[in-house]
């Protein structure tokens, strides 16, 4: 169940894509030569990041194809696609005006561009990728098979290292040649840095995610208009380079933005993309509040936040507040309440080692199959274990019925006006579990019954060591 107390965000992340700034080009003079007519409408596709759109349709009916438009358009990459399969990917920059030839049955070795030396470029660059990628990939596949400490597994690995620096010296040759270039740019903020083998393996990612961002020139906006950025950004915070941890995914943040802080366009997408991803509710870590809390108060100040109107940065901030206090690792907030015999309870008075906060609705059919099942460890654990339990968005015999209904046994609390949990255990859906330990820090949220054990054990076992 959706909760209907808290007050939510408005949403800012079209602002990013609608309002964004981009860099015009043009006028725009495109001819595609065909050794085949296509007998179809073909769609002219944009890119801004994580999102791609249809520019214009243009009739394909004959071997020859023209695209004009006066205006030009935005400078970046785009697709012109005639099917799923037969697509020929395009550079516009400033200038827009060549013409493509394609026999898609044979599409590297047969497509030639006149006048454009951009998309040329790109494609001499894809002919030569096509035959060192196989090379790569069996050196790679060498070096799997080989047995460590071996003549062979050495080879290989020389081998290996040998090819990657020749693939390097290529790409990073094309920028020294081309420094204005969209594709060079493009094509060399993509590359991934090579691993730092000398290191100890346990530093050896940590390197890695530090030059992760290098060579991406983030002076040049027309590189938002491809899919580039956003894809460097989903490895980047993807568990391959930086821990699923809220600790980690902030200290991984809050590097990219060192890079990015004087690039407004750049700033204002990861800060959306950002807040966005780790909303409550969207993320799978367990405590992505931790993120949207971190971001919102360093990023999204009424001097930082220069794309949004000022009640928004307030509506925001605020809804960060709320999350603040119940985040992983912070001293438990108290709440004292009132039971269904009309009775104060409070929280932290409760005695066994570990409190389990309880927030839920009699309607929701989530709450409904975890709340058993909840129950069962509680008596499992009784006097090991506390529940504490509030009623969420709901009346007093809805809840005095579905207490007695489960037989719900522990600490019972509700609260019509929500005052006395406001601001202290974030809910935005129910049910919600919260985990306190001894110390009465907050260890685990956004749990299952099934996990609390788990997240207990955790906490045992890190006090031992």
């Amino acid at each position: 169940l959706v909760i209907t107390f808290i007050v939510q965000i408005e949403s800012i992340s079209a602002q990013a894509i609608t309002h964004q700034t981009s860099v015009p080009g043009g006028p725009t003079n495109i001819t595609i030569k065909t050794a085949y007519p296509m007998l179809k409408t073909a769609k002219l596709i944009g890119f801004f990041a994580d999102q791609n759109y249809i520019v214009d349709t243009i009739p394909a009916y004959t071997h020859t194809i023209k695209y004009t438009n006066p205006k030009g358009l935005n400078q970046g990459l785009y697709y012109l696609a005639f099917s799923e399969k037969d697509i020929i990917q395009l550079v516009l920059d400033d200038d827009q005006t060549f013409e493509v030839y394609v026999d898609f049955r044979d599409f590297l070795n047969t497509i030639k561009i006149t006048g454009h030396e951009d998309n040329k470029l790109m494609y001499q660059t894809a002919k030569w990728e096509s035959i060192i990628q196989p090379e790569l990939a069996a050196a790679y596949n060498a070096l799997k098979n080989a047995t460590p400490k071996t003549p062979e597994y050495a080879l290989a690995k020389e081998n290996k290292i040998a090819l990657e620096l020749k693939k390097q010296f290529y790409i990073d040759s094309i920028l020294i040649k081309n420094p204005k270039s969209l594709f060079a740019k493009y094509k060399s903020g993509g590359q991934n840095p090579m691993l730092k083998e000398s290191l100890p393996e346990n530093l050896q990612v940590a390197q890695y995610r530090k030059e992760f961002w290098d060579m991406v020139d983030f002076s040049d906006l027309r590189l938002l208009y491809t899919p580039m950025i956003h894809n460097k950004l989903k490895r980047y915070l993807g568990k391959d380079l930086t821990p699923q941890h809220q600790d980690s995914i902030i200290s991984s943040a809050h590097h990219l933005f060192d890079k990015v802080i004087n690039h407004k366009e750049y700033y204002k997408f990861f800060v959306n993309w950002l807040l966005f991803q780790y909303e409550p509710g969207k993320s799978t870590i367990m405590d992505a509040e931790a993120v949207f809390v971190d971001i919102t108060r360093t990023y999204v100040t009424p001097e930082r936040a220069f794309w949004a109107d000022n009640e928004v940065v307030k509506t925001i901030l605020k809804r960060a507040d709320e999350m603040a206090q119940s985040r992983l690792g912070y001293p438990a907030p108290n709440v004292i309440s009132t039971a269904p015999d009309g009775t104060t309870k409070e929280l932290l008075a409760l005695k066994a080692d570990y409190i389990i906060v309880y927030m839920y609705n009699p309607d929701c059919e989530h709450c409904q199959e975890q709340s058993p099942r909840l129950l069962d460890f509680y008596h499992q654990n009784r006097g090991k274990v506390d529940v504490f339990a509030i009623a969420i968005d709901t009346d007093q015999k809805k809840w005095t019925d579905y207490i007695a209904k489960v037989g719900m046994d522990w600490t019972n609390v509700m609260d019509p006006t929500n005052r006395s949990i406001y601001g202290k255990y974030w809910v935005d859906v129910t049910p919600e579990m919260y985990l306190i330990n001894k110390e009465r820090k907050i260890i685990g949220k956004n749990l299952k019954a099934f996990q609390i054990q788990t997240v207990i054990d955790r906490d045992k076992k890190e006090k031992n060591n």
